[in-house]
């Protein structure tokens, strides 16, 4: 039987009283008489929200039997009473930008520090293994969390089954506000946990420019750090060298053109991935922080024709034809720029957007970040994704406020 689990929760961690990734559906979660559940063991349907919250734009897999996890982000979370916790998994990479391995952070009853929990899987390409989440714990309720570092480009993460010890509980409460979010490398944290020394005699940042799974974090990123701030939900679609419209002469996709994919580099029409349903699920705010890729695009390429004007009204484009339609035009929208590049023009191109869509659009914002210290061409690193995090999360709850 073919099952679908078209929603978009994206993940953000569960913050006790900051970040909540939370599950598909509304803030708040699902009323229930616990007494009512049934007394099991495994969860070998994903989609059961009774007991599973599932965070991101995730999908079942028929051919492989399982709930497909690839966003960042994207993972699930169940409440139980035991000791321990495992799920059956397997992790295919993706092609030639694919790593060995696929990294998970694990949180434990409310804990918020993404790297104290780390789950590392090695790719099992055609067979399921069993990976322990959480073990040696006290007898009683516990509250597990388990959410993907690394970006879509680089592994799919399929659960087959999740199984405890003692019994399955009624899923936790949900978070309140929702993020969608839409972007790139700088989004989905990549590199952001590599090392960037000062040198004394030079006056200069020294960047180590390690890019692997264990540097990337995407609750390290500016989005990871607004959503722990406002106690959000995130959910990220995207992720790196991807572009908003002016895709490489090499690329199949840019966000523009696959929006209603699950993923961005999975094809809807080459029977990949479901559609996206847009109506499963209601985010607080969108935030949008793509064009650094479109910029170096068309430095590189100039057959591309890419122009501030034309990035201008991509951005005008994305609201018209994606967020207004499917989320109405009351929706607080946060246009973001300037980590990266920050002599683009991307700032000014964000700017005006937000005045061309101002008039129909009237909680549309622009969030100019400061530079990062390895700029040109750096990518951010933790102290300064949580910088521009904090500065996001002050400006969207300004908004929130105001519209309460």
């Amino acid at each position: 039987m073919k099952r679908l689990f078209n929603c978009m929760a994206a993940s953000v961690l569960f913050f006790a009283a900051a970040l909540s990734f939370a599950a598909c559906g509304e803030g708040g979660g699902k009323p229930m008489n616990p007494s009512a559940l049934p007394e099991i063991s495994e969860i070998t349907d994903l989609t059961d929200d009774r007991y599973v919250n599932l965070y991101g734009r995730n999908f079942y897999n028929d051919g492989l039997e399982g709930m497909t996890f690839v966003n960042s982000a994207s993972g699930f979370e169940v409440r139980f009473s035991g000791t321990r916790l495992t799920m059956r998994v397997q992790i295919v990479t993706s092609g030639a930008v694919g790593y060995d391995k696929s990294m998970f952070s694990v949180f434990l009853d409310g804990e918020t520090d993404s790297n104290a929990r780390i789950l590392e899987m090695p790719k099992t390409i055609g067979a399921f293994e069993t990976h322990v989440v959480a073990e040696g714990l006290e007898e009683g309720e516990h509250t597990v969390k388990v959410l993907k570092r690394t970006p879509s480009n680089r592994e799919r993460c399929i659960v087959g089954s999740i199984s405890t010890d003692g019994t399955f509980l009624a899923a936790p409460p949900t978070p309140e506000i929702r993020l969608d979010v839409y972007g790139d490398s700088i989004t989905c944290g990549e590199g952001v946990m590599r090392e960037v020394t000062y040198q004394e005699s030079t006056g200069k940042y020294i960047d180590s420019a390690v890019y692997t799974a264990d540097t990337q974090n995407v609750f390290e990123s500016y989005a990871g750090f607004a959503a722990r701030e406002l106690g959000a939900e995130l959910r990220v679609f995207g992720r790196g060298g991807i572009a908003l419209k002016y895709k490489r002469p090499s690329d199949d996709f840019c966000v523009m053109n696959n929006y209603r994919s699950m993923a961005v580099d999975l094809s809807v029409e080459r029977g990949e991935c479901p559609e996206y349903d847009y109506t499963s699920w209601t985010p607080s705010a969108v935030v949008i922080y793509l064009g650094t890729n479109d910029y170096n695009i068309g430095r590189a390429y100039p057959q591309v024709g890419y122009s501030s004007n034309g990035m201008t009204y991509a951005v005008v484009q994305f609201i018209n034809e994606v967020i207004g339609p499917n989320y109405g035009k009351q929706i607080p929208v946060f246009l973001c720029s300037n980590m990266m590049v920050p002599d683009s023009g991307l700032d000014e191109c964000m700017e005006e957007a937000k005045r061309i869509l101002s008039a129909e659009y009237p909680n549309v914002s622009a969030v100019k970040f400061a530079p990062g210290i390895t700029a040109p061409g750096g990518h951010p690193v933790v102290g300064e994704s949580e910088v521009a995090g904090k500065l996001l999360a002050s400006e969207i709850k300004k908004t929130l406020d105001s519209l309460a």
